[in-house]
């Protein structure tokens, strides 16, 4: 039995580092300000914002005004923001973007599966051509090398989204020469991704952080993965090498903040010591947006 009061203290300044919020093409449960005045009666000290669709890190600092309350935003390099576009990585960076992410839903690996969530799979055109990072030899595409530099310069996160795990390991040590300090692997636990357990302590022992996000143990998407699952993961890797996130927001789960508290008894039921989650939640979230620990 998860004691409730261990929850409650975990999250006294958690930081959940990936969440989706209104305004937004899908339907989200809560708005840039709600997110923030909820994080912030709960405890929290920090979230971050994403949107598949547009740059969020203008919304953040009207989130934070609004609330007093710690918001950051970010870039995902979808269609919508011109693709794998370094003006649009320039223009968030320059308003404060704590982390850039690789394409998600025009990712060429998630088109492939799309019906994986249904919910994201509704907003995605039809003949809507995927987004790769590679070219046809297997080397990165040119306005790649921009993007990362302006990763580097600005010390933020680089996130893998929804690309291959080839696309990735080659993006990880580009990245690593490139002398990019903070990578995340997204949710390489999910269906359409599905990396090994060997392949995601690959990653870890390049230094990259393994995030793991609870939306995939809901019905958000298809095939919903135990929490089980992700707490044995995580004790394999180690949770120095992970990152716990909800990835939440959308309309049929509850509100992010809640969500949290659900991902974090979770870990305790099957396992994760207090300690483990507290690195997951507060230290290494942390670290990726430049805070104090």
């Amino acid at each position: 039995m998860v004691d409730l009061d261990d929850v409650s203290e975990l999250l006294q300044c958690s930081i959940d580092i990936h969440m989706h919020t209104a305004p937004d093409i899908h339907p989200r449960s809560v708005d840039d300000v709600e997110a923030a005045f909820q994080a912030k009666q709960a405890g929290m000290r920090a979230i971050l914002i994403k949107s598949h669709h547009t740059i969020t890190s203008d919304r953040a600092q009207i989130a934070s005004k609004a609330s007093g309350f710690s918001v950051f935003g970010a870039v995902t390099l979808n269609h919508a923001v011109g693709g794998l576009n370094p003006h649009a990585v320039l223009a968030a960076v320059e308003m404060g973007a704590k982390e850039v992410w690789m394409p998600t839903i025009n990712a060429a690996q998630y088109l492939r599966s799309v019906h994986s969530v249904p919910a994201l799979a509704k907003a995605i055109p039809k003949g809507t051509s995927g987004i790769s990072i590679l070219d046809n030899r297997g080397k990165m595409v040119p306005e790649l090398y921009k993007i990362i530099e302006l990763v580097a310069k600005h010390n933020i996160a680089l996130g893998t989204g929804h690309i291959s795990p080839e696309e990735a390991r080659v993006l990880v040590d580009e990245a690593g020469r490139a002398g990019v300090k903070k990578i995340l692997l997204t949710h390489p636990t999910i269906d359409f991704l599905d990396y090994s357990i060997e392949e995601m302590k690959n990653f870890a022992e390049l230094g990259v952080l393994i995030e793991h996000d609870y939306v995939i143990c809901t019905k958000q998407v298809r095939n919903p993965i135990p929490p089980r699952h992700l707490a044995e993961t995580i004790r394999f890797l180690g949770a120095e090498n992970c990152i716990m996130a909800t990835d939440g927001g959308q309309e049929i789960n509850p509100p992010p903040a809640e969500m949290f508290k659900q991902f974090i008894s979770a870990m305790l039921k099957n396992g994760v010591k207090k300690e483990e989650v507290r690195i997951m939640i507060s230290d290494n979230p942390a670290k990726v947006l430049g805070l104090s620990i």
